[in-house]
């Protein structure tokens, strides 16, 4: 049997908080939830033409593939249903220290990874147990640049910690950030993080986004809500997540051996068996001579 939602005293708290935000919340089912993006159950991204990258094994048709499931997350997660955009009350505005906001930004655009380089997908989870949100996004990215942005990240959570956010209509929030450990060794550079925005003493806001890149792939995910999240959930997702990616690729490249090997064996070689130059003729054997053609005769006709 589920839990009922967590601190009813701090529920009445949220109800007061949400007002005074009106205007960007929009209730569904019992409680408000965040990611208006997610809202599809499955999508697919295309990638930017100027920056995709024809050399990733990591198609649309891959991308989906490798999203999470419901299983993957417990009885309590379903399908999402819709979502309302509480992001604009609690994280969209200023930060009273400047290096914070960068790291604001890129929480309120979901933006940890940068532009992909080829196949995207994304999906949306709701958790009727807590009334978060998970959404999940799974990708091609240039590796470079997805560990130069996490690991900017990293150093923007470590300098920031505690900071005030000025909302649109003037009401200031505070904010608390904090990092959040993921399982060892689930990608070659992961990076998570937990963002709690606060108005007084009414309620709060809890959200959790983490980053893990496989290769020249990358997931990504945010858990969030205003009657605080599963803190087992994170983690598991992105565990989950990067596992099946790793699947995903590995099919991949097993189905694309034999056709390279298939391809190879079809360009012409060279006799010690190096492949032979595009537009290069095959050599002629020692003494063979090159034929000519034959003299025409003085009727204009060729000789026998």
């Amino acid at each position: 049997m589920r839990r009922s939602y967590r601190v009813l005293a701090q529920a009445v708290g949220v109800a007061v908080m949400l007002a005074g935000v009106s205007g960007c919340v929009l209730q569904t089912k019992e409680h408000p939830r965040g990611f208006p993006e997610a809202a599809s159950q499955e999508i697919s991204v295309p990638a930017s033409p100027k920056t995709a990258a024809p050399s990733s094994a990591l198609t649309d048709a891959r991308a989906r593939s490798a999203l999470l499931r419901e299983d993957d997350l417990g009885g309590a997660w379903a399908g999402t249903q819709g979502a309302a955009t509480w992001r604009d009350g609690l994280l969209k505005g200023r930060t009273d220290l400047p290096e914070c906001q960068e790291l604001l930004d890129a929480v309120y655009a979901e933006d940890l990874l940068g532009e992909p380089r080829g196949g995207v997908a994304v999906i949306g989870f709701d958790d009727d147990e807590y009334g978060a949100q998970l959404r999940y996004q799974v990708g091609a990215y240039d590796k470079g640049a997805v560990d130069a942005r996490l690991g900017q990240v990293g150093q923007l959570v470590e300098r920031c910690g505690e900071f005030t956010i000025t909302g649109v209509q003037g009401r200031e929030h505070y904010a608390r950030v904090t990092p959040v450990g993921l399982p060892d060794g689930i990608g070659d550079v992961q990076q998570a993080l937990r963002l709690v925005v606060a108005d007084g003493e009414e309620g709060s806001l809890t959200l959790d986004l983490a980053a893990v890149r496989v290769g020249d792939t990358a997931v990504f995910l945010t858990h969030g809500g205003l009657y605080g999240i599963d803190d087992t959930a994170t983690r598991d997702a992105a565990r989950a997540g990067a596992q099946r990616l790793r699947e995903v690729l590995k099919k991949d490249a097993r189905e694309r051996k034999p056709r390279e090997k298939d391809a190879r064996e079809r360009k012409p070689r060279e006799k010690d068996g190096r492949e032979r130059e595009p537009g290069k003729k095959e050599p002629r054997e020692k003494g063979e001579r090159r034929s000519s053609p034959a003299a025409p005769s003085p009727s204009g006709q060729n000789l026998p």
